[in-house]
């Protein structure tokens, strides 16, 4: 009979490997390093993940059903587009400066090739509540009809450019002021004159 597996292995994994990949970078990161950091065997790390990659990309997954778990319930479907662009805006800054490390995995690997195609299009599925927005806009007319990923595209690296500006200018009496000010720059750009 198969023994089944710890969540609670499985997350302290995570948390290492998280850790470490922030810490010392994921190409400088071994499996030996992560698999000691939690405090398991070396062998045991690869019965939770057969490969680096597979680690990698069940991160990445993790980070994304959090991310989207906490800002699904922030959503109502009553919301404008406005609101609801809002709503994802806020929190999306909001979850990622309360878990920075998450924040600077994702940075680390986002674009850089590390992340499996099917880990990227798998996580893109948490994400749906950004379409939602975008086709709200549009049917309701708030947005300009530029395209759906360029759209997309420009709310998440605007939500960056926040979240870079709050990391270096922490003061917690300007972040929501900060918070709100970006979006309306984000927000003037593609609403409906």
């Amino acid at each position: 009979m198969a023994r089944s597996l710890s969540p609670e292995k499985r997350a302290k994994l995570f948390s290492s490997a998280l850790k470490l990949f922030v810490k010392n970078g994921v190409m400088n990161t071994s499996t030996a390093e992560i698999a000691r950091e939690a405090g398991i065997a070396a062998g045991t790390l690869f019965l939770y993940f057969s490969t680096k990659q597979e680690l990698l990309d069940q991160l990445v997954l993790n980070i994304g059903k959090e991310q989207s778990a906490f800002i699904d319930q922030l959503l109502q479907p009553s919301f404008s587009a406005r609101e609801t662009f809002f709503t994802i805006w806020h929190g999306t800054v909001t979850w990622f400066l309360e878990n920075s490390e998450a924040y600077q995995y994702i940075q680390q690997v986002r674009d850089s090739g590390m992340i499996s195609e099917a880990a990227v299009q798998e996580s893109n599925k948490f994400f749906g509540y950004y379409y939602t927005a975008i086709q709200k806009g549009l049917a309701e007319g708030s947005i300009k009809t530029y395209p759906l990923g360029l759209i997309g595209d420009f709310l998440y690296q605007d939500i960056i450019a926040v979240i870079n500006h709050l990391r270096r200018q922490p003061d917690p009496d300007e972040r929501e002021a900060a918070i709100r000010q970006g979006f309306d720059i984000y927000w003037d750009g593609i609403k409906a004159s």
